[in-house]
């Protein structure tokens, strides 16, 4: 039998710890890789967009928003479009605000009633352009 001396396996012991220290280092590179690509503007947009659409919360909560902004808006232009009258101003930045809430609060109603206004319109179109398609036919 062979007689292993300190010295021997303090070098096996070195050679080991020299093999994780480079397992490890690969794996530190590819974490600051992917570190460095998740951190690029490009990418945290990405996955911010894919955040709010996976969330339904997040989505319906937006959507309210939207709907309550645009509302709020339509009625300001609608009503005091390039007004200079302090009142007018007052008056519009008021109405702004309840209608904002307003369609915030009934943003489900509001967007059911579109989506059926939608269809309808759709169905019109679809059944005006096969009536015009059939009597081209016919002539």
């Amino acid at each position: 039998m062979k007689k292993i001396s300190p010295n021997d396996s303090l070098d096996e012991a070195i050679a080991l710890l020299e093999i994780k220290r480079d397992q490890e280092l690969m794996q530190l590179k590819e974490q600051l890789h992917e570190v460095h690509e998740s951190l690029k503007p490009i990418n945290i947009i990405k996955d911010t967009f894919k955040a709010v659409t996976a969330s339904p919360d997040l989505k319906n909560g937006i959507g309210k928003t939207a709907i309550g902004v645009a509302s709020g808006l339509l009625v300001k232009n609608i009503l005091f479009r390039n007004s200079y009258n302090p009142l007018k101003v007052i008056a519009s930045i008021v109405l702004q605000t309840v209608a904002s809430s307003f369609a915030a609060k009934n943003s489900d109603k509001i967007k059911s009633t579109g989506q059926k206004l939608f269809h309808a319109l759709l169905s019109k179109f679809k059944h005006n352009k096969n009536g015009d398609h059939e009597s081209k036919m016919q002539a």
